[in-house]
């Protein structure tokens, strides 16, 4: 990295700290010159030092910057086998549990970005809700979380291409979607049970006592110092032994390892320590 681009980024960070009082320091070099350069190109900028100046000037483009930094990639049933492990081996028993409490089930989609795995996570609940026969007596809750505004009005929004919803079954499409002018609107019975909330997974959890967090393809974002403080702050948004699942390709390091159990190693799925 050359000397101007660890500048840039420098620069970026004191801003966006003195702007907005948001310190992403936590993300790695890379991925913030990344977030730069994207931008950099969507603006009107020339090149970086002229993006600078830009990113200082406008409250704007300070708001699409941060945005940027969001991670939006993402899918509906994106490993369609974790979400069968997830369904099987942690929503079906939580459900469970709750038999003859009157009880709620509260799943958060952690970094939802534009929402494909929200809605994948309420499909889920909603088949375990009908399979175990308490579709009436046991609420059923998803929340959407995540640091950019625009993709949390995406997701709220709930419109998908054709191109997008490939990956949902045939059936749960026809369940769970509208399809007009060649787009899928998510229907009212998954609307029902969603909500969203603007939330940064650095700053401490604003939403609690979930019996599942999903947090997947997230904290490879992150440093090593701001993975141990984003995995200790989903910690805290856990009810006592709920459940926390990763991406497949993360895993919890050093001292925050010591506060999980893990329950599914090839699904990344974790149960909260007492």
């Amino acid at each position: 990295m050359e000397d101007s681009e660890a500048k840039a980024i420098e620069s970026v960070r004191q801003h966006l700290k003195r702007s907005r009082g948001l310190d992403i320091s936590g993300y790695s070099s890379t991925f913030v010159l990344r977030s730069l350069r994207k931008r950099v190109g969507r603006s009107r900028a020339n090149d970086l030092p002229d993006y600078l100046r830009l990113v200082r000037s406008s409250e704007e483009e300070t708001t699409e910057f941060i945005g940027a930094l969001s991670i939006n990639v993402t899918d509906f049933f994106r490993d369609a086998g974790a979400f069968e492990a997830l369904s099987e081996k942690v929503i079906r028993p939580v459900i469970k549990s709750k038999v003859g409490t009157g009880g709620i089930v509260r799943i958060w989609s952690a970094g939802c970005a534009t929402g494909q795995e929200l809605y994948t996570l309420a499909m889920c609940l909603e088949q375990e809700l009908r399979r175990t026969g308490n579709m009436e007596n046991i609420i059923g809750t998803v929340t959407g979380g995540d640091l950019s505004k625009s993709a949390i009005a995406f997701a709220r929004k709930g419109v998908y291409t054709k191109e997008q919803v490939k990956n949902v079954p045939p059936q749960l499409l026809l369940e769970y979607f509208d399809e007009r002018d060649e787009k899928y609107e998510v229907g009212d019975r998954l609307r029902r049970r969603v909500r969203f909330v603007n939330e940064d997974l650095l700053s401490e959890p604003v939403s609690r006592f979930f019996d599942i967090v999903v947090c997947r393809n997230v904290l490879i974002y992150f440093s090593r110092t701001m993975h141990d403080q984003v995995v200790m702050n989903l910690h805290r948004s856990l009810r006592p032994n709920g459940y926390l699942m990763l991406g497949r390709t993360e895993s919890l390091l050093g001292s925050p390892r010591l506060h999980y159990d893990l329950m599914d190693a090839e699904n990344r799925i974790f149960k909260k320590k007492e």
